[in-house]
């Protein structure tokens, strides 16, 4: 294979998977839908009971020159740290001082939005902190304090429920530590002035200047210039917010639809290239609440042979479809549980359903296996069976039983095969009504005779809901098989043609899907299907290796 070939097979695939992924989303288009809308409407349920949180911001220009001090340590004359940082004055924005400063202003000690409940009170007074410490704990988890960018500037943040209650505690904060500032400003001036120091120079430096400093000194002196800040003052005072900050109704609800759309699609393609089987499976018992037998791809009818999609087992024995007639066979045999002789009815709602040919080829594969079957054309109106494969006989089941001529004497046999075939009737007219037939004792003795004689019997039935032959049959029957077109027939037609055989519930081996091709089902899944369908994917794990 050249590397141009490699391409097309590659590119063949990539449109096989898209395709089937596009199957998988139309399948489950009810639940993708249905998914992300709940989710939406209980997150909007969710972001309701939610309190609304207003946050007020006051800003401030600090100056980390004007607390300019030189730690001594206890022993030793040498500086221990130079002017603080602004991060130091950061944290004194949010220290105790500031902020009992504030809740003492406005009596936040007595606010109830700031009060712990009473049980919480109580035993807080008697093993923890006072009343007074948990509203400052409150004040302070609701204080946000941040430098703009690389300025003096800070803003100082406050949340509440009511906007009018930040802006007032923003403002009291920053009045508390433009008045906490003051108040150290003035004490250090003043123990300056005791020590003889210079009042205009309290931020005096340890040690002689730098090259640096003695630059810019002359650069001030030069531009008439002083070396001090004019100190912290408050730029813009907080006022109350218009829009709560917090929920963002509208936002939390969009990205929990998108996430719920993008989970819902995630599992539409998980379950569908799961299992194809596991897939069908799940939803026959939805639908039918019978088991899944097999699933049957569409037969290329060949009009040059006509029996050959009767016959489709020996035609094409690695095919997709005679692995799917196999599987209805072992699914058949468990069901024997030993029994002498097994009659089975092969049946379906409509005609051209495929269940003649589903019948035709599970008796061919009896007969491949060596156990020598009898198939029974009991369509007697349409006689599909009889017509391509045996158009040419003279007599058949009808013809037998209106003369009261013994069955056995219409029976072919395929000497290729082993196949006993039993037709439908030969091409003279027929004096008694089929129903008639059908319900007579004369034929049950002589199903009863076949029985004897044949240990696998499978009978092909005429459709359920055209005529009620198909009753008389399977009463007869010791397992029905159903054959339904799972992308043609409806499903309320399908589930109309079993309940008319309800009463033999106990002889229903499964559904057969007929004229389906593997990861093309596009019919619509109702919400319970796919449901159903997740809760057996979960049932069957994937790392299990009977899970399929």
């Amino acid at each position: 294979m050249n590397q141009s070939d490699r391409k097309a097979e590659k590119h063949i695939g990539a449109e096989a998977h898209f395709a089937r992924a596009r199957v998988a989303v139309y399948k489950r288009l009810k639940a993708i839908v249905a998914f992300p809308v709940v989710l939406a409407f209980s997150a909007t349920v969710i972001v309701l009971l939610i309190p609304e949180r207003y946050e007020a911001t006051a800003t401030i220009q600090i100056d980390p020159r004007q607390r300019s001090t030189a730690s001594i340590m206890p022993d030793s004359d040498e500086p221990q740290s130079t002017q603080p940082t602004i991060e130091a004055e950061l944290q004194a924005l949010q220290s105790e001082p500031v902020i009992r400063g504030a809740i003492q202003s406005l009596r936040l000690d007595r606010d109830e939005d700031f009060k712990p409940s009473w049980p919480r009170a109580m035993f807080a007074g008697l093993f923890g902190p006072t009343s007074l410490a948990q509203t400052e704990a409150a004040v302070r988890s609701r204080l946000q304090v941040s430098r703009v960018r690389h300025t003096l500037l800070v803003k100082i943040r406050i949340s509440s429920d009511d906007p009018n209650k930040s802006a007032r505690i923003a403002n009291a904060i920053a009045a508390a530590y433009l008045k906490d500032h003051a108040e150290a400003t003035a004490s250090r001036q003043t123990a300056a002035a005791i020590m003889g120091q210079n009042d205009g120079n309290d931020a005096k430096s340890v040690g002689p200047p730098t090259a640096s400093e003695r630059v810019f000194e002359s650069l001030v002196a030069q531009y008439g210039q002083t070396l001090e800040l004019p100190g912290p003052r408050l730029v813009a005072i907080a006022n109350p917010p218009r829009r709560p900050e917090t929920p963002k109704r509208t936002h939390i609800v969009a990205v929990v639809f998108v996430l719920g759309l993008i989970a819902a699609f995630g599992t539409a393609l998980l379950l569908e290239f799961r299992s194809f089987a596991h897939t069908q499976a799940t939803r026959v018992r939805a639908q039918f609440s019978c088991s899944h037998m097999t699933s049957l791809p569409a037969i290329l009818r060949n009009v040059s042979v006509p029996s050959h999609a009767c016959r489709f087992v020996l035609a094409e024995p690695a095919g997709d479809y005679a692995e799917a007639v196999r599987q209805t066979c072992r699914e058949l045999e468990k069901r024997r549980n030993g029994a002498p002789s097994r009659l089975t009815l092969v049946v379906s709602a409509l005609p051209d359903e495929g269940a003649e040919f589903l019948a035709s080829n599970i008796a061919h594969q009896y007969a491949m296996a060596g156990h020598s079957p009898l198939l029974i054309d009991a369509d007697l109106r349409m006689k599909t069976l009889t017509r391509q494969l045996a158009d040419k006989c003279t007599c058949g089941l009808l013809d037998q039983i209106a003369s009261n001529r013994p069955v056995e004497n219409a029976i072919l046999r395929d000497c290729a095969t082993g196949l006993h075939f039993l037709p439908a009737s030969g091409p003279a007219p027929i004096p008694m009504p089929v129903r008639d037939i059908l319900n007579s004792k004369a034929f049950a003795d002589s199903i009863a005779t076949l029985k004897q004689n044949f240990v696998k019997i499978v009978v092909s039935a005429p459709p359920l809901l055209t005529a009620t032959d198909a009753l008389f049959l399977a009463e007869m029957a010791d397992e029905i098989v159903f054959a339904t077109a799972w992308q043609k027939t409806p499903a309320r037609l399908a589930k109309k043609a079993l309940a008319s055989i309800d009463a033999y519930q106990n002889k229903l081996a499964g559904a057969a899907l007929t004229e389906i091709v593997q990861g093309n089902d596009t019919s619509i899944m109702s919400l319970y299907e796919v449901l159903e369908e997740m809760r057996s994917a979960a049932a069957h794990s994937a790392f299990n290796a009977d899970a399929v």
